[in-house]
């Protein structure tokens, strides 16, 4: 039950996080450490109740950047300020740009996010994993229509509430 409850929740924190340096398989692998840490947490804290989606996300967030750094390849990159070679090390992107296209794909996964179960999952199954409804109603365990149905939905709501929030395809307006 607690799979099925937040598989997307966690797949789509792991993906986050990995999606930089991260494969499919990394993402997959990320997913079910998450579920094995949070299974053996739960196995040592017998009185835990209610809502685990704290609990589960946190887990899943640790996870992923432990995944992360052991993926990274900047990893092994440190160098001392006081290196002679400090001054080599470049960057194509500029913190300012990296700064705003962090700060907009937060706020756009938020917005994502305050869509509520199942429509969230729906988006971002299809958006960002690039999924066809079929394989979302299989993991859902949804009709293929009702997939269809609320995709379409939550896209309208989407559009209103990224246009509320001043994003438009260009960025922040």
């Amino acid at each position: 039950m607690l799979f099925d409850e937040y598989c997307g929740y966690v797949y789509a924190i792991c993906a986050n996080k990995l999606k930089n340096c991260g494969t499919k398989e990394d993402m997959e692998e990320c997913l079910s450490d998450t579920f094995a840490a949070a299974f053996r947490y739960l196995d040592r804290c017998k009185d835990v109740e209610g809502d685990l989606r704290g609990i589960v996300g946190t887990i899943a967030k640790r996870t992923a950047i432990s995944c992360f750094r052991r993926l990274s390849p900047k990893s092994d990159t440190t160098v001392s300020i006081d290196s002679d070679s400090f001054g080599e090390i470049a960057s194509d992107n500029s913190v300012e740009e990296s700064a705003e296209r962090s700060l907009l794909n937060e706020t756009v996964l938020n917005i994502i996010n305050s869509l509520g179960e199942p429509d969230s999952a729906i988006i971002v199954y299809f958006y960002y994993y690039g999924m066809k409804t079929r394989q979302i109603a299989s993991i859902l365990k949804m009709s293929d229509t009702a997939v269809l149905k609320r995709l379409s939905r939550s896209r309208k709501k989407l559009k209103k509430l990224l246009s509320e929030a001043g994003i438009t395809e260009e960025g922040y307006t």
